[in-house]
């Protein structure tokens, strides 16, 4: 009897050992988590900072030029938007915003389904209606951040409110989070 409950505590313990080590490889990074383009995985958990209203330059060689429009320029202070795991997010707008109508936070839900995100906001939003929002989404790994870039408008609409129509058409929303 004694050899069995010596034999029963030493295959217990053994058991224990092995489900320990499993849970002692590093969770992914930002990086990993984006490697394959846009996911929900790739979007949780983190807050993606938006520096500026992005314009969009045709260099005429191919190539694609991105700057942060000097007017609508949040780099001191940026925006900030936080995709929840449970499918909600909360967009906060910086207090650097030269907007009439200034919404300090946005509330509303997201999903993705392959390349293309879905926002849809829901309540606390005086500036930025209720609205629906899908496009397909870029995620790019730059010099060891992830970009975001949404190509267009949505959460700076009240922010661009006087810019013509050309301007916003070459304007798009870039968010960015470290790759660590």
């Amino acid at each position: 009897m004694k050899n069995k409950i010596i034999a029963l505590t030493a295959i217990s313990a053994l058991c224990l050992l092995g489900a320990c080590s499993d849970d002692s490889s590093p969770d992914p990074s930002r990086g990993e988590l984006c490697q394959a383009g846009l996911s929900t995985e790739c979007l949780a958990g983190g807050i993606w900072k938006l520096m500026g209203a992005t314009e969009i330059s045709d260099m005429g060689t191919g190539d694609t030029l991105y700057t942060i429009n000097f007017n609508h320029n949040f780099t001191n202070s940026p925006a900030t938007l936080f995709f929840s795991e449970d499918g909600s997010f909360i967009f906060t707008m910086s207090p650097l915003s030269i907007a009439s109508c200034k919404e300090e936070k946005t509330y509303g839900n997201w999903t993705v389904k392959g390349k293309t995100l879905t926002l849809k906001t829901t309540i606390g939003n005086t500036c930025l209606e209720h609205k629906s929002w899908t496009n397909d989404v870029a995620i790019t790994p730059v010099n060891g951040n992830i970009e975001m870039n949404i190509h267009g408008i949505f959460f700076l609409n009240s922010e661009m409110e006087n810019a013509d129509l050309a301007e916003k058409q070459r304007t798009t929303e870039v968010f960015v989070i470290s790759a660590q």
